[in-house]
């Protein structure tokens, strides 16, 4: 059989793929065993920046690292169903863009994470920092596919922590560190 063939007979049949499913650890896990760290400007292969031009896209990459003595899956389905970054600015909430305050309503209503997506598992060994994920926070001017959670935002210094789910769907929210960055004219 072709990898193609065992691909569709997957998702055909509903049947998950040979690997760890997406409750399986191999070891326990508690939420004070997985650090959280988020950086701006760093997607993948990029470096870390804390600076930014007003409408410029502001990506933030999100880092977890096992601090237990025994290999851990985490789950990896988006940003959507993972991820709810609070940013503030001058100790004020700023509020999401719009539509994706009506995204996260759908999805809670239609439960999309567990009937459509296809989560994936990433591993993580004891001790050693493991990109899992990065997301757009702020929209670019004029882009229709950044996605961000924010509209562009207007010059000013923000602090930003993630409240981040280790599991697929739902489940409680971890906490990330806090950051900063500034968004310039």
């Amino acid at each position: 059989m072709t990898i193609a063939t065992l691909v569709l007979l997957t998702l055909l049949t509903g049947t998950p793929p040979i690997g760890p499913s997406a409750c399986e650890q191999l070891g326990p896990i508690n939420d004070n065993q997985i650090k959280i760290s988020i950086a701006t400007g760093g997607v993948p292969y990029r470096a870390a920046k804390d600076t930014f031009r007003v409408g410029e896209p502001i990506p933030v990459v999100v880092t977890m690292t096992n601090t237990g003595t025994v290999p851990v899956y985490v789950c990896e389905s988006g940003t959507l169903y993972q991820d709810r970054p609070q940013l503030l600015t001058d100790g004020k909430p700023v509020t999401y863009a719009s539509y994706r305050q009506s995204t996260i309503l759908a999805d809670e209503l239609d439960q999309a994470c567990k009937n459509v997506n296809l989560p994936q598992q990433v591993l993580l060994p004891p001790n050693e920092p493991v990109i899992v994920d990065w997301f757009n926070l702020a929209q670019g001017i004029g882009s229709l596919y950044d996605n961000g959670w924010y509209d562009s935002l207007p010059a000013g210094k923000y602090t930003l922590k993630d409240l981040r789910r280790l599991s697929c769907c739902d489940g409680p929210l971890s906490e990330s560190n806090t950051i900063t960055f500034v968004v310039v004219p």
